[in-house]
């Protein structure tokens, strides 16, 4: 039967290796699914309201892991042409809540048609 349908000695030497990589590949992909799933720090963007030409007021919710640390939130000020008008640094004390809620007056220099919080992480010196 061997030499009727071409069996070699060696043909098991690849579900070895397969076997091999499948066990390192499939830890690692639910690593990492889980990891880039569920970050250290979330921003939701709530609302935004343009109230006057020269300002425009953005309420978002922070979530963070490790609530203890302080953050730097970076907040955006848009124009009809999606030009930035508006940014500033928002700092946000170190808490003992997981989820809190901001709301912030982002001084434009044109008005804005919307509100963005670009960037949040944790706070250095």
């Amino acid at each position: 039967m061997r030499q009727r349908y071409g069996y070699r000695e060696g043909a098991r030497s690849w579900r070895v290796i397969a076997i091999l990589l499948a066990a390192i590949f499939l830890p690692w992909l639910a690593w990492s699914a889980w990891h880039h799933s569920n970050p250290e720090i979330r921003v939701t963007l709530i609302s935004f309201q343009n109230e006057t030409a020269n300002s425009i007021e953005i309420t978002y919710q922070v979530e963070q892991r490790y609530p203890r640390q302080q953050l730097r939130c970076t907040l955006l000020a848009r124009d009809i042409d999606k030009n930035v008008v508006g940014e500033i640094e928002q700092l946000i004390p170190a808490s003992n809540l997981e989820k809190q809620s901001f709301t912030t007056t982002i001084p434009t220099r044109i008005a804005a048609v919307n509100a963005a919080v670009l960037d949040c992480h944790a706070a250095r010196g």
